[in-house]
């Protein structure tokens, strides 16, 4: 019987293929549990910067209840509604102390309602749905009326934290009018908010 002779270097080839085909497939598992790594540790990571950020918001909001004394209830939705509007939390918390000292059935003698002692005409020019004053005793649509409009005159005002506050009490035609006259405006109402909580 004869075998045939088995070449040296298909042989060669062989191993050499086969040796590569191998590391190859180590070098994809390999990556494959990198990545696996790497998802596990980003999901992670953010997880950890969730729980941070709640812990954060967390303190800052138990701060501001020592501080200011407002009923959690008010702060909660005056917090998702800064956030909505890109408004300064803090300030917003000045300005509803300030206005009503967080009494939301407060009336004050310009017919202005609730939280933040908003003006029914306001609120129609915000939402047209509203049909009685009474809707503004609710907190959470006069706090997001309040913020909306406050947002609003910030907007008028470029930002302007003390002009928008100024305009708030006083009314913007108001306001816009002393400006023009070179009436001298007093910072009080602005100082009130600043210093409610001792914010400086």
């Amino acid at each position: 019987m004869r075998y045939k002779q088995i070449d040296r270097p298909s042989i060669m080839r062989s191993i050499v293929f086969i040796g590569v085909a191998v590391l190859v497939s180590v070098l994809v598992l390999q990556q494959q549990e990198i990545d696996r790594l790497r998802k596990l540790s980003k999901t992670q990571t953010e997880i950890v910067a969730h729980h941070q950020a709640w812990a954060t918001t967390a303190v800052s909001h138990l701060d501001l209840i020592r501080r200011y004394n407002i009923p959690y209830r008010y702060l909660e939705i005056l917090a998702e509604v800064s956030r909505e509007h890109d408004l300064d939390l803090e300030f917003m918390v000045g300005l509803m102390q300030v206005e009503s000292s967080f009494n939301q059935n407060a009336v004050s003698d310009k017919d202005a309602y609730g939280l933040m002692q908003v003006r029914f005409s306001t609120a129609l020019e915000l939402d047209p749905t509203i049909e009685t004053f009474w809707q503004l005793y609710s907190p959470e649509r006069n706090i997001r009326l309040g913020s909306e409009y406050f947002r609003k005159l910030l907007d008028r005002y470029g930002g302007d934290y003390r002009m928008a506050a100024l305009a708030y009490n006083r009314g913007p035609t108001r306001l816009d009018t002393e400006l023009s006259d070179n009436i001298d405006i007093s910072d009080h109402y602005y100082r009130k908010i600043r210093t409610a909580g001792n914010m400086d």
